[in-house]
């Protein structure tokens, strides 16, 4: 049933592997716990459940919005599921979560952004790469998602852009004169010195040769 949940998220929705990724992280969640509360299914939960196991999360120190996330995450679950014949009718009914405050995003000041950007040190591969990621996140203010998407096609040297795909919208990108020559080092020297075959597309890769992950991302 998840499994044809995700299939119907991917194949129909057309959502993005972010949002994919976590729907089915909160409802597996919500299946394993059900296991451990003597619930054989995730069809059988009922209300009572699904409102103790949101408590438990609030409980356990979850922020509320990572439990109105669930909650969403939820509903959308069982929504598919009587749409689709699985249930009767959905148990995601007279349950809420107030709202927590909005955080501004932090700004970094143009300080920490010169030290960011000179954090990376270019004498071995993964220094060139870091280098030509952050520069082009910079430059573009493009995503992490969508710069990991990136493909070797999507750069354009000659004009000096790249081509977002993300949001289902492609995009073309103009590239400032630093972001385009640690670009073109990468693409130049070093991209093919980590790539595993001659068949990976990816723009950034890993140290194993394949496509960068948002983990891996992050952990740099």
């Amino acid at each position: 049933m998840i499994h044809a949940y995700e299939n119907y998220l991917t194949k129909v929705k057309q959502a993005s592997s972010n949002t994919v990724s976590s729907y089915l992280r909160d409802i597996r969640q919500f299946s394993e716990w059900l296991s451990e509360a003597g619930v054989n299914s995730i069809v059988d939960a009922t209300q009572l459940n699904i409102s103790d196991y949101l408590s438990q999360l609030e409980d356990g120190g979850r922020s509320r919005s990572t439990v109105s996330r669930s909650l969403a995450s939820l509903k959308n679950f069982y929504a598919y599921l009587v749409s689709s014949g699985f249930l009767e009718k959905t148990p995601v009914v007279d349950i809420h979560i107030e709202r927590g405050e909005k955080k501004l995003p932090m700004i970094l000041t143009g300080r920490e952004i010169e030290l960011l950007l000179a954090q990376p040190v270019c004498i071995e591969p993964k220094g060139f790469r870091d280098k030509a990621m952050l520069e082009v996140m910079y430059a573009t203010g493009i995503r992490v998602s969508e710069l990991i998407d990136l493909n070797v096609d999507d750069v354009n040297l000659e004009q000096g852009t790249i081509k977002c795909s993300g949001n289902k919208k492609s995009r073309s990108i103009p590239l400032y004169p630093v972001a385009l020559q640690a670009l073109s080092i990468y693409l130049r020297d070093i991209r093919d010195t980590m790539v595993s075959g001659g068949s990976e597309k990816a723009l950034f890769v890993n140290v194993s040769g394949s496509r960068m992950s948002r983990q891996g991302f992050w952990k740099i």
